[in-house]
């Protein structure tokens, strides 16, 4: 009888997770599974069925708040019903979804820290979510999404009862975009925005210019796009950036904008005498400039106007500035310029171009320090590898080629007490062949898969220590990126750095288990009209994507 019991026992597990030479079924979905994972989940032991005449969101005293009206609007008409099914009505009594928020409607974007804490309840007669913050019930209204699913044997839509406790674990969760490389449209960046508060994700990281193209329009200083965007189509004006900063805000995300200094710089070259003029090993100007010029005065007071106007286009207490990989061109711009070495002879720095490097950023932190706007800043890991960050810094981290490398890092940051925010888990540009949110894919550097494993706090620190991690932004820089492959190449493989950074460390052990949920996700998003890429084998969604029909005029 034990015999028999294990073969059953080993068969149900080969049928359950073994389909075809050991991969998941094609159909292994969670229903009605909430991603990321909630802190705490209860669900009822019944579902209820939905129409959509008789389900309603009362929001209470918020019901003129902008960013609660917005959501009742996008989750009735577009996201609690996205198959393309027959809709029913009738047949069931009301359904009243009742919204609670403690505090005011927030006239601007969240704030860094802000409560996205929520209580969800759903009975067979109502949901009631409460929340300290119009953010917390942004969150909570998505995880209701997440518990509607379409059963196609009653034909009909139903919501499972639960009971969520919830709150993120880090307060910044989010996607870095580049816009420099491959400029993106705004709709494409709305796309991903979208998407991003699907996964309950709060940061875009916008880097917005780089050595190739500087797509950014100033009003005060015309020239900077005017020479170095690739087209007067391939820029974003003010209205523009306006645009996405408001479309984020009413999806409970914070836009924080990157200038990289003073490297990375080349497509400032609108600007006369702010980038240093670069030599061969022949001594030969190489018409490449991508380092500022340190020791023109004049650029100081500049760079201080322009991030006058940068503060004040957007309102994000965080300022990224960038200070990577100035080693990339130090030898070209500034070893082999003789204005520049007489200038460090002069100033008693010798051959060291570190000091003339600490020279920049000094400025550069009492320029942040001077902005009437007050800003928080953010530096690549470089400016505390090599330099000597202000004290207000916060420092990026993007390199590490394992899993234990980056914790290195990490621990080695934090033990200085700067904060930090964590990007080398999560280069989602490289692409790889294979299930990479989970396995490990040979072929690239480690720490380039396994994204769902990379825990940002995995280190042997403090508990002080770990406090100062913020969290995480995933980044997926474009060099070979842009508005038709963008979607796919960050999602999901995005959400599994969403769920690590949101949920709790301690549910979200075996990315075996997240799977069902993540399939279910996918396939929700697929129907929402998102094109999110298979990335766990072979399997099938019960509504595949599908491109609009053609018109009349295109047959």
């Amino acid at each position: 009888f034990q015999v028999m019991r294990l073969l059953i026992l080993s068969l149900l597990f080969v049928s359950t997770f073994a389909w075809f030479y050991g991969r998941d079924e094609p159909d292994r979905w969670s229903v009605g599974g909430v991603w990321p994972l909630p802190q705490k989940i209860i669900y009822g032991s019944k579902n209820r069925t939905l129409t959509y005449d008789k389900i309603g969101i009362d929001l209470g005293d918020r019901k003129d708040c902008d960013v609660l009206l917005s959501m009742a609007d996008n989750y009735m008409n577009k996201w609690l019903f996205p198959y393309p099914v027959e809709m029913k009505t009738g047949g069931t009594e009301d359904f009243i979804i009742t919204v609670t928020v403690k505090e005011e409607c927030p006239s601007g974007p969240p704030v860094h820290g802000s409560s996205e804490e929520y209580l969800l309840r759903v009975s067979l007669s109502e949901a009631v979510i409460n929340a300290q913050t119009v953010w917390g019930a942004l969150r909570a209204m998505e995880s209701l999404s997440h518990l509607v699913f379409y059963d196609q044997k009653s034909q009909e839509y139903k919501i499972r009862t639960v009971e969520i406790f919830d709150k993120p674990r880090f307060p910044v969760r989010g996607i870095m975009i580049d816009t420099s490389r491959h400029f993106l449209s705004l709709n494409v960046i709305k796309r991903q925005l979208e998407i991003m508060s699907m996964n309950k994700m709060n940061v875009l990281h916008w880097h917005l210019v780089d050595s190739e193209s500087f797509p950014y329009t100033s009003d005060k200083f015309p020239e900077l796009h005017g020479v170095g965007a690739y087209s007067p189509r391939h820029v974003y004006s003010r209205e523009d950036i306006a645009e996405v900063i408001a479309f984020a805000r009413l999806r409970g995300i914070r836009v924080i904008p990157e200038f990289d200094l003073p490297g990375h710089t080349s497509s400032w070259k609108g600007r006369k005498g702010f980038l240093t003029e670069c030599f061969d090993e022949k001594g030969e100007e190489t018409f490449l400039p991508n380092l500022v010029d340190p020791i023109n005065e004049a650029n100081f007071d500049f760079i201080s106007e322009f991030l006058e106007e940068v503060t004040e286009t957007f309102p994000d207490q965080f300022l990224h500035l960038g200070g990577d990989e100035v080693n990339d061109f130090i030898v070209e711009c500034w070893v082999r310029n003789k204005k520049i070495r007489k200038f460090m002879e002069e100033k008693g720095f010798g051959n060291d171009t570190i000091l003339l490097e600490n020279y920049f950023f000094e400025k550069l932190f009492a320029i942040v320090e001077k902005l009437k706007l007050k800003r928080k800043p953010i530096f690549w890991q470089e400016v505390f590898d090599n330099n000597i960050p202000d004290p207000n810094s916060i420092i990026h981290i993007w390199k590490g080629n394992t899993h234990e490398e980056i914790y290195e890092q990490v621990k080695n940051i934090t033990s200085k007490n700067f904060p930090v925010i964590i990007s080398a888990c999560w280069y989602l540009n490289y692409i790889k062949y294979g299930a990479d949110w989970r396995d490990e894919i040979s072929g690239t550097a480690p720490s380039n898969s396994r994204y769902y494993y990379c825990d940002p706090t995995n280190f042997n620190g403090t508990d002080a220590q770990k406090n100062l991690v913020l969290g995480g932004i995933a980044a997926i820089w474009g060099e070979l990126v842009d508005n038709t492959n963008i979607e796919a190449r960050l999602w999901p493989r995005a959400s599994a750095a969403a769920e690590r950074l949101w949920s709790p460390a301690e549910k979200t052990q075996r990315a075996e288990d997240a799977w069902p949920r993540m399939h279910e996700l996918r396939c929700r998003l697929v129907s929402r009209g998102y094109r999110i890429q298979p990335n766990n084998n072979p399997d099938f969604c019960p509504f595949e994507f599908d491109e609009p029909p053609a018109t009349k005029s295109e047959l």
